[in-house]
């Protein structure tokens, strides 16, 4: 056992007698018991990481969520059969692509375009044992992709003389233009010098939305979604949905059309970032639409002005998501408040106060985004008690080898 709570026990396998068949030699060993965190599940096969993760969110949804929470989930078609939600393998997985240079790589790693670390008391980068103020030195980054593992932080005779003891590393590898690594708040190149670059460009391919490839600019420390196609994905799961198709992964009906978007469409969008779904929401609302976006951070909102700039049909506030802003958004729209809510809360999800506050809106439509599965049953319970009805959930497996997942729920007023 290691560790023992009034809600939990953890313990470590110490001798396995006998292996399952989902047991696979890991994908970072280091990562193993008695290690880093962030591997949990790198020494199981892929497949069976994400019925462990169905079983997860099943559980959650059951058990916190309640009985009309698991009833909705089970009325659903994508829970045909099972009564559950799958979940599903991000494109790179599901069609055997790889990221970066053509090369032979274990399933689900080089996923990562965001690396923390730290440097350990003999000048080595590492990462903390799990649940512990150790560093261990790290031999390999195996989740990181080629462009991070390029760089060579591991390497300490060629980061030696930017390393001391206790300092923070970030790697960052954008989807356009070279990685940059931040110690202790310093930028550097890939290739160890120093530079006064603190941004970087990320580009997301819309064209399912038939927008093209969307650019953007984020902050050196600001938030980005680290999975390598997590941002596209998003971008067409999200908004598709909250234009009014399905969130699957085959979403019925066409894509929604900058020709036919006029709509006048109002929405509300919580805990926006650095605004990846802001730019195409504003995109595609029309002329005569609106997009109010809230996110606390303001170097998020920064980012997010930029992003969105020549864009007049997004209204972007800095602030706290709480019950008080959201009541405050009708007056943003003329009083008739929105016809859309889209959120995308942190882990611990938004809350049965600010849940409350968004039904009072009476938007017809909720696009929820969650990575926590308990959250996300605390939420759905609250929406679904306000009389909203669950139309479609998908939930995708954004960081392999560990026990996080993403999930998308959208609701309509019933």
């Amino acid at each position: 056992m290691t560790e023992k709570n009034a809600k939990i026990w953890r313990a470590d396998a110490v001798e396995i007698l006998q292996a399952s068949p989902d047991r696979v030699a890991s994908v970072w060993p280091q990562a193993g018991p008695g290690g880093v965190g962030g591997g949990e599940l790198a020494h199981v096969a892929l497949p069976a990481q994400r019925t462990w993760k169905r079983w997860v969110l099943a559980d959650c949804l059951r058990r916190i969520g309640g009985p009309q929470v698991q009833e909705a989930v089970a009325a659903l078609p994508e829970a045909a059969g099972s009564g559950s939600i799958g979940i599903e393998p991000m494109p790179s997985e599901a069609d055997g692509a790889e990221p970066g240079r053509a090369r032979r790589r274990a399933p689900g790693t080089a996923t990562r375009t965001r690396v923390s670390l730290s440097v350990g008391p003999d000048g080595r980068a590492g990462m903390h044992v799990f649940r512990s103020g150790t560093v261990l030195p790290l031999e390999t980054l195996p989740l990181a992709v080629p462009a991070i593992q390029e760089i060579g932080l591991l390497e300490r005779s060629r980061w030696r003389k930017h390393y001391r003891p206790g300092a923070r590393i970030e790697a960052i590898a954008p989807s356009a233009g070279e990685p940059l690594v931040l110690i202790d708040g310093r930028v550097l190149t890939s290739s160890a010098r120093s530079t006064g670059r603190r941004r970087v460009e990320e580009l997301v391919e819309a064209g399912g939305l038939g927008l093209g490839e969307l650019h953007y600019s984020v902050h050196a420390e600001g938030f980005w979604q680290i999975h390598h196609q997590a941002p596209e994905v998003l971008v067409e799961r999200v908004v598709r949905a909250a234009l009014g198709a399905r969130p699957g992964p085959d979403p019925s009906g066409p894509a929604p059309d900058l020709a036919e978007a006029d709509s006048g469409r109002r929405v509300l969008e919580l805990y926006s970032g650095s605004g990846l779904l802001t730019l195409p929401l504003a995109m595609l609302v029309g002329s005569s639409g609106l997009v109010l976006s809230q996110e606390a951070s303001g170097r998020a909102v920064g980012d997010a002005r930029r992003n969105l700039h020549g864009w007049s049909r997004a209204h972007l506030a800095t602030g706290r998501v709480t019950p008080r802003s959201v009541g405050r958004a009708a007056t943003a729209f003329e009083g008739r408040g929105p016809d859309v809510v889209v959120l995308d809360p942190p882990r611990q999800g938004a809350g049965r106060e600010v849940c409350r506050a968004i039904a009072a809106l009476a938007p017809e439509r909720i696009v929820l985004v969650a990575c926590d599965p308990a959250a996300l049953s605390r939420d759905l319970a609250v929406l679904l008690g306000s009389g909203y009805r669950l139309a479609a959930m998908s939930a995708l497996d954004m960081f392999p080898h560990t026990h996080h997942f993403e999930t998308i729920s959208v609701l309509e007023r019933g």
